[in-house]
């Protein structure tokens, strides 16, 4: 055995992301900063200490007979961390001689929050298992990848092996085909889709079930797949058909009178109201800018709950979207304008919130020469969402590491053209693989957002440094007041 030169020893664990120890008999001689990193320790607890005094109790054994054998092996041990908390490790040992002495070296993978992941999943499993509706699980193939007891039972199939790894639309009903396609594009975007009635036959296909169908992304064993859960509508066609079915629908006829005749209370006390009209629309904006509100601090409690911090990212984006919405609608409710709303305000809450949401001292967000503009609250919305999407894009990918940049959004308006740009002074698209990213991600949606405003135009601005955007479109307002002039000019 030659001995294991030092130079090489040191090179290595430096450019490793893993930890590395060189051990003479259980004593570590040499650690790299990795190794210290996974521990929490310092240099001096670690060098010349027993190592076994930091392995967990009932791993001891193991790794004094690993360290006895001296051999080339890969095993998993529970390391003591300086905190007190355990560290789950994969130690993969080659004996090696190092200065002139039979040494052992260790290279030591964290494998903690893959454990962690691993024990989730098995508790998800547990709770579907448990749960009374029937529930699938498919890839976006189509493929079955899992199905719960009361599935299983629904299907009629003597094990959940027969149903797994078949196409999911074996078992729907041709005419319901188009329904879920259309809800599989929803699904791609990471939306959960709204209850379906569909029908769907057993795994003899001797017997057909309408059965109420809700389906929504989540993450399996790594991958993006659908979970589809099912509630079988034939028990409510027998209640329905029960005297007590009857009892219910007839004491639900009495609240539904009792409502109808409240609400036409209601309605004739409104229609003593002067502005009536606006008061209604006031009251909807109200409502609707609180529920998204609500979403919003309901997504941002979720984010914090989460344990796969690479969902927050994409929590976040929702958490973004919805609030985009809901200041759109805290503006027209605060607005003596029902049809109309100040855009460059609105704007200027929006992109400070997107400031707050990423909360980068660094970056910096500026409007520029914004023109004071009035558009109609479905344009707004629109212009919201664009500005949402291009302005996140550039502060998640313009600039890496500490570096510092601005991102600036200016609005304007000649006539009834509108000019909207958002540009940044970062690092631009540096390879193919960038600019895949960028296009794939959050311009797919903008481009989409742009076709829905009037002659809505989306290009990419020739800049020399970092990224920038051009949307044009004409305004429905303007076009609406210049038409009601030429009306007016008319009947003079």
């Amino acid at each position: 055995m030659k001995d294991f030169p030092d130079s090489l020893f040191k090179a290595a664990f430096k450019i490793t992301n893993n930890g590395m120890v060189i051990l003479n008999s259980s004593y570590p001689i040499e650690v790299n900063d990795q190794f210290l990193g996974i521990l929490k320790r310092s240099r001096k607890e670690i060098i010349g200490n027993d190592l076994l005094s930091c392995v967990f109790k009932d791993d001891i054994a193991l790794a004094k007979e690993e360290i006895r054998k001296n051999r080339q092996i890969i095993y998993e041990v529970r390391f003591i961390r300086g905190d007190g908390s355990l560290a789950h490790v994969e130690v993969r040992g080659h004996p090696i001689m190092y200065k002139g002495k039979k040494c052992r070296m260790l290279i030591i993978r964290d494998i903690t929050m893959k454990i962690i992941n691993e024990r989730l999943f098995l508790n998800y499993l547990n709770i579907l298992e448990a749960f009374p509706e029937p529930i699938c699980v498919h890839d976006f193939k189509g493929k079955i990848l899992y199905i719960n007891p009361s599935m299983n039972k629904l299907f009629g199939a003597r094990s959940a092996k027969q149903v797994v790894g078949e196409q999911v639309m074996k078992y729907v009903l041709p005419e319901f085909h188009s329904i879920l396609r259309e809800n599989k594009q929803k699904l791609r975007q990471l939306k959960s889709t709204t209850t379906q009635q569909v029908t769907i036959r057993s795994y003899d296909d001797k017997y057909t079930f309408k059965v109420e169908l809700s389906a929504l992304p989540l993450n399996w064993g790594g991958e993006t797949a659908v979970l589809a859960a099912c509630h079988d509508m034939s028990l409510e066609e027998k209640i329905y058909k029960s005297e007590v079915e009857r009892q219910v629908v007839e004491a639900v006829n009495e609240r539904l009178k009792w409502e109808i005749s409240e609400h036409h209370k209601l309605e004739n006390k409104l229609k003593e109201m002067v502005e009536e009209k606006e008061w209604l629309l006031k009251e909807v904006n109200h409502r609707v800018k609180n529920n998204l509100q609500i979403i919003t601090s309901i997504l941002n409690l979720q984010i914090n709950q989460l344990q796969d911090k690479k969902i927050v990212p994409v929590m976040k984006e929702f958490q973004n979207r919805f609030y985009a919405l809901s200041s759109i609608y805290s503006s027209l409710y605060q607005s003596d304008n029902k049809e109309e709303i100040d855009i460059s305000a609105y704007l200027k809450d929006l992109t400070k919130n997107l400031f707050i949401s990423y909360s980068d001292p660094h970056k910096n967000i500026s409007l520029g020469r914004t023109d004071r503009i009035f558009l109609e609250y479905s344009q707004a919305i629109t212009c919201g969402l664009i500005v949402n999407e291009l302005v996140s894009n550039s502060i998640k990918y313009a600039f890496p590491g500490n570096r510092k940049g601005e991102v600036k959004v200016s609005l304007r308006q000649s006539g009834q053209n509108i000019r909207l740009e958002v540009s940044d002074d970062g690092v631009g698209i540096q390879s193919p693989i960038e600019k895949h990213a960028h296009e794939t991600l959050g311009l797919q949606l903008v481009e989409s957002l742009v076709k829905q405003l009037n002659d809505g135009k989306f290009k990419r601005r020739k800049i020399t440094k970092g990224m920038g955007y051009i949307i044009t479109f004409t305004s429905e307002s303007y076009s609406k007041k210049e038409n009601e002039k030429v009306k007016a000019a008319a009947k003079k």
